[in-house]
């Protein structure tokens, strides 16, 4: 997964860096049937079935400006809408397909409309565009694939170079139909950079709006999209978490549930703690307009903002270590801000991470100030009212006469331990005694787990390559110099083998694929070739070069093993 950290580009994206908030919109065909935006795919529905719905698709209680001026009153500074979901149905008045909002009873073009209105209203308008596609004819459809229809349907004409095409020519559309935009925003994770073509679509939206944002699901982008999570410490590029405000569905389902409003501005305070802005989806109803669960939520956090904005938009991650319990925070030049998540227990909160004492210290939209003094070295502030004043989480505001000594966590280094290897037996690298690198989409990152056996014992193993920029390393230490042969224990069910992996160790790289099990074996030995270790510490990398499906190995990975390669008697 790559990120463009070109300092050029991150200064024309800066806008929605500081942004810090936006409003998703998941709408489509799928809100007729009201059991949210994957009801096609989860239920089976035939393809001409499904499209039989643009016969009574009517949201004719939409009003783009209402939906502004929700985002507006929620505090949102951009809105991101579902241009195209997987479902294929445009939003759109597409001139490469008839499945589209224009052929239905509706009748206009309800992107556009929105466009126009975001541009009237000075809102910022990110189009997301779906790129696996569950009803156009030439997508070609994997077997066991996420987000991929699993079985033949009557009509389909696999053409991936057609369908690319088709891809690339619909966000051409939605780069120069509308004037500007202000990102595009894919939803395709399990497929490859190449697969997607995702370096020059993000060419392509740059050199019609260089300012737009691209976030990393083509593989190629500015930012990382965790969804529905929120990771423990910042990540090393832009991010940007999703929720939504119902708990189940990103699009239109009847009733809830629906997250609280004090878990939601939890959400936001949270992520904006690490540097990362907050995109909260509404799911329309099928008649256009939002629900009113959805509004009160909205409009419940833009009140929270309108006290609190400054000690958000703007403002970076601060991760404090240690943090005071229940709190998280924020800072902006010479600023820290404190979010009460909950309210301390006592009438004074100890700040022992913040080394130097604050010209200032107050409750945002509350009149007066608080103490500020040093005990034991410690920073505390208070004394703070018996009860919170108002409802919801409560920012605690530090000004300081220059920029604070603060004390924060940062990402902690993995270090492989040192495995000696002696040249004169076979040695196994598990993934337990390896160091794991990089991100994935969505910033996932490598995580170990267990495959239980027969007999029962936990095995450990890396269930999943997410991208082809993670890797793992190990450690040895070599007595004498000597050549190995090189094997990866792989665990993979078929039809997924395939994946290519890469070892690199002293200056050599081997390169191979790896099947899938056969009979009853518990791991497959793949053998990539012999590398020449000469006596001393070395780091053995392993990473992938491609991977089955675009984005899985398919299975487990358990480690590496090296034999020593005897000489041949007479050499």
């Amino acid at each position: 997964m790559k990120i463009n950290a070109d300092p050029g580009n991150r200064e024309n994206i800066r806008w929605w860096s500081e942004a810090r908030f936006g409003m998703f919109v998941h709408f489509g065909l799928y809100a007729l049937l009201q059991r949210g935006e994957w009801v096609m795919y989860r239920e089976g529905i035939p393809l001409a079935d499904y499209r039989r719905l643009m016969e009574r698709f009517n949201p004719s209680l939409f009003d783009a400006d209402a939906w502004v001026e929700l985002a507006r009153a929620a505090g949102a500074r951009y809105i991101a809408l579902t241009a195209k979901h997987h479902d294929g149905f445009c939003l759109f008045d597409s001139a490469l397909t008839d499945f589209k909002i224009t052929n239905t009873p509706f009748g206009r073009d309800l992107v556009g409309e929105l466009v126009a209105a975001c541009h009237r209203q000075d809102m910022r308008i990110v189009l997301y565009y779906s790129q696996p596609d569950w009803q156009h004819p030439n997508f070609v459809n994997r077997p066991g694939a996420f987000k991929e229809w699993q079985c033949e349907r009557p009509g389909n004409r696999p053409d991936w170079a057609r369908y690319q095409d088709y891809l690339e020519g619909q966000v051409r559309e939605l780069c120069t139909k509308y004037g500007r935009i202000d990102g595009i925003w894919w939803d395709g994770s399990h497929r490859s950079e190449a697969d997607w073509r995702g370096r020059r679509l993000y060419e392509l939206i740059k050199s019609h709006h260089p300012h737009a944002v691209v976030n990393d699901r083509a593989r190629y982008g500015d930012f990382f999209t965790p969804e529905r999570s929120i990771p423990d410490l910042p990540v090393d590029a832009p991010c940007e978490c999703c929720q939504s405000i119902h708990t189940k569905s990103w699009g239109f389902k009847a009733g809830g549930p629906y997250w609280s409003v004090p878990a939601l501005v939890g959400s936001l305070v949270r992520t904006a703690s690490l540097g990362a802005n907050f995109l909260l989806n509404v799911g329309p109803r099928p008649d256009g307009t939002i629900s009113e669960p959805e509004q009160e939520r909205m409009r419940l956090i833009g009140a929270w903002l309108r006290e609190r904005g400054p000690a958000i938009y703007g403002t970076a991650g601060c991760p404090l270590d240690p943090e005071p319990p229940g709190a998280k925070a924020t800072r902006q030049g010479k600023s820290v801000f404190l979010h009460l998540l909950e309210w301390p227990e006592s009438d004074w909160i100890e700040v022992p991470a913040i080394g130097s004492d604050p010209a200032r210290a107050r409750l945002l939209g509350q009149d007066g100030e608080l103490r500020a003094e040093r005990v034991d070295g410690v920073l505390r502030i208070g004394p703070l009212p018996a009860q919170p004043p108002a409802a919801g989480i409560q920012t605690l505001a530090l000004d300081f006469a220059a920029a604070p000594v603060l004390s924060l966590r940062a990402k902690p280094v993995m270090v492989a331990p040192v495995i000696a290897i002696d040249g004169d037996e076979a040695i196994e690298l598990g993934v337990e005694s390896a160091a794991f690198a990089g991100y994935g989409v969505k910033a996932s990152e490598l995580k170990m787990s267990h495959w239980r056996g027969p007999d029962g014992v936990p095995v450990p193993v890396v269930a999943n390559f997410l991208a082809e920029d993670q890797s793992l390393a190990w450690t040895v230490h070599c007595r004498q110099t000597g050549t190995y042969r090189v094997e990866v224990l792989t665990r993979i069910a078929a039809p997924y083998g395939g994946s290519v992996l890469a070892v690199e160790a002293a200056g050599q790289t081997l390169v191979g694929s790896v099947g899938p099990l056969v009979g009853d074996e518990s791991f497959t030995r793949t053998e990539l070739g012999t590398v020449t270790l000469p006596a001393g510490e070395h780091p053995i990398r392993l990473q992938p070069r491609s991977l089955a499906l675009g984005y899985t190995l398919g299975g487990s990975l358990r480690g590496l093993r090296l034999e020593p390669v005897r000489p041949t008697a007479g050499t």
